[in-house]
């Protein structure tokens, strides 16, 4: 199942569920409209049999055993009422939520892997993408619900209404004046509990955030070291407070509205009651009869003051959450974006950026202004620049992550965006700052950087030997196929450092041709991060790599060394022709120097 580009609508929380689990569907609305039929109409009529035989029995105008077939159908029916209220629904609803998640999630995965990287950057997309995909499955339960509840209450209040007319028909049209105000004041309340989940949903994610910090893993060492947990506690309370809030009085208000419409219906039912007292007496109204019409009336009172009225909050609410869902598919998508990468990397030769400019979709200023530069098979690079000069901008639209550019990007003299995707995956193979740590096996973790091929284990254990990770293999209980982390079992902790060598493996296990290093070493000492750059380096002869950092004890290993300020290539050049120009880059490395005791 796929979810189609389209304006979905209320009623789409009852057809798609229908399409994924058509005959638990019908099934769950089957036993709705039993559920209307069963504890109204027979019910009342059980009742008035049960009640009129049993005074007649006392009046001995009727023999004692006259009561069983009255009591009998009374207990049958009192049965299924208790079988088709509680049973089917918690024998039903399972298959359908197995359902659902099995055609949903995927569905939803497909459409936030395929979304252009622009709305993952953006704060508001982003909070659209988590507000739809939060738990999609019990939004269409809650639509589900709320059809299966409408359903069986405009049946029973058919039934219980064509009960009352027959012997006070006034009090139709009366009870059904006083409905509109409820559905109308439910409908309201849906819309506005929703709205206050959007507005609150700022509060909410901060406080999951802080939950985060007070409760996971990676943080317990510093959490026990400086003692912060008071503090984080406080703010999580604070955001906590604001969310709750906000939620509290919209559904206070709400409630104050529904509880007085229901009121008046409660009302009106005693007026129903009071109204049939008379021709009980006369003797036009049976008390079994009487008896069975007031426990309708309430409750159709109790139906259409909370079950009718939850109900239809819920597809009011359901309402929204289909707007919402019309707006997430309705972000752009990448073509190819979950496409593998070519068996085959293109054989590059130059990669060459003329008079590029670009800026992100929310900013006002460019990132890079009318940037040139050019990158030759075989050859070391190095951009260094202060932070928000651009460089891991030069990457983000080299592998096609944004495409709205002003110039042009040549990949062996063709314009980078009439390549496909899966040809840019192939051809590039980054490690960024914040390099995944995936808590699979340290066999699985190097591979993923080749998934176009079965990668073996004599490929993994060269690479992890050409990045020093023998010693680590060697220390794994089950060697390279230890889990890392602790998330499987058996999983095996391990330094930043080496996931720093397993993350490089991961690239260099890839047949990429063009290897960029993205600052995945900032967290590093200096010393630390110029001895992997020598170290990759090493591993790079006669292929292209780009470094990318603002510091500066890589650039000496480099060919050539492009310095970034302001979105502009302000110097280019080797170490030694640099460092005599005595530019920005002389000034930078200068200022360094300290750190690599030079």
């Amino acid at each position: 199942m796929k979810l189609e580009t389209r304006k979905y609508k209320t009623i789409d929380v009852l057809k798609m569920p229908l399409k994924a689990a058509p005959v638990a569907v019908t099934l769950l609305m089957l036993w709705g409209i039993m559920q209307a039929i069963i504890p109204t109409a027979l019910l009342a009529v059980a009742t008035a049999w049960f009640v009129d035989t049993a005074i007649a029995i006392f009046a001995d105008k009727a023999v004692t055993s006259a009561i069983y077939a009255p009591l009998a159908l009374l207990l049958v029916v009192v049965a299924l009422n208790s079988l088709i209220t509680n049973a089917g629904p918690q024998i039903i609803t399972p298959r359908i939520k197995f359902a659902l998640e099995r055609k949903f999630i995927p569905a939803f995965i497909d459409v936030r892997a395929s979304l252009s990287y622009k709305h993952i950057e953006s704060a508001k997309s982003w909070e659209l993408v988590e507000r739809v995909s939060k738990d999609p499955i019990k939004s269409f339960q809650d639509g589900l619900y709320a059809y299966r509840v409408m359903i069986r209450s405009i049946l029973s209040v058919i039934a219980i209404l064509g009960l009352i007319i027959t012997q006070i028909w006034w009090a139709v049209p009366v009870i059904a004046v006083f409905s509109v105000p409820l559905f109308w004041v439910a409908i309201r309340a849906g819309q506005k509990n929703y709205e206050a989940k959007v507005d609150t949903r700022k509060y909410v994610r901060r406080h999951e955030y802080y939950t985060e910090v007070l409760t996971n893993r990676e943080a317990v060492e510093e959490r026990t070291l400086f003692g912060y947990g008071e503090k984080i506690s406080d703010d999580f309370i604070g955001q906590y407070e604001k969310a709750r809030k906000v939620e509290f009085w919209v559904q206070l208000k709400q409630y104050a509205m529904a509880k007085s419409a229901s009121i008046c219906m409660s009302l009106i039912a005693i007026l129903i009651a009071l109204t049939l007292i008379n021709p009980v007496i006369t003797g036009d109204l049976t008390p079994g009869l009487f008896m069975g019409i007031i426990a309708a009336v309430f409750g159709m009172v109790n139906m259409l003051g909370w079950s009718l009225q939850d109900a239809t909050e819920d597809l009011a609410q359901s309402k929204e959450y289909m707007g919402d869902l019309t707006a997430f598919v309705e972000l752009s998508r990448t073509e190819g974006a979950k496409d593998l990468p070519d068996d085959e990397p293109i054989a590059f030769k130059e990669l060459e950026f003329r008079n590029v400019s670009f800026k992100y979709p929310t900013a006002e200023e460019n990132i890079l202004n009318g940037l040139s530069l050019k990158i030759e098979s075989g050859k070391h690079y190095a951009f260094v620049g202060a932070n928000g000069a651009g460089k891991t901008t030069i990457t983000k639209l080299l592998t096609g992550l944004y495409d709205e550019y002003d110039g042009e990007i040549l990949i062996n003299g063709k314009e980078l965006r009439t390549y496909d995707t899966s040809a840019l995956k192939a051809l590039f193979s980054v490690v960024y700052q914040d390099f995944a740590r995936y808590q699979v096996s340290l066999a699985e973790n190097i591979a993923l950087g080749d998934t176009a091929r079965d990668v073996g284990d004599d490929s993994i254990n060269k690479i992890a030997s050409l990045v020093e990770l023998d010693e680590t293999i060697t220390d794994l209980p089950n060697g390279i196929n230890t889990p890392l982390g602790k998330v499987m079992e058996g999983g095996v902790d391990i330094s930043g450092g080496q996931w720093q060598k397993v993350a490089i493996a991961r690239s260099l296990i890839s047949r990429a041709p063009i290897k960029i290093l993205d600052e995945p070493t900032a967290a590093l000492d200096p010393i630390a991060e110029s001895r992997i750059y020598q170290e990759f380096e090493g591993l790079m002869k006669g292929k292209t790599s780009i470094f990318i950092s603002h510091r500066l004890g890589s650039t000496k290993l480099a060919d050539e060394i492009l310095v970034i300020e302001n979105g502009e290539i302000v110097e280019n050049g080797s170490h030694d022709k640099l460092m005599k120009q005595d530019g920005l880059y002389a000034q930078m490395f200068e200022a360094q120097r300290k750190w690599y005791n030079e």
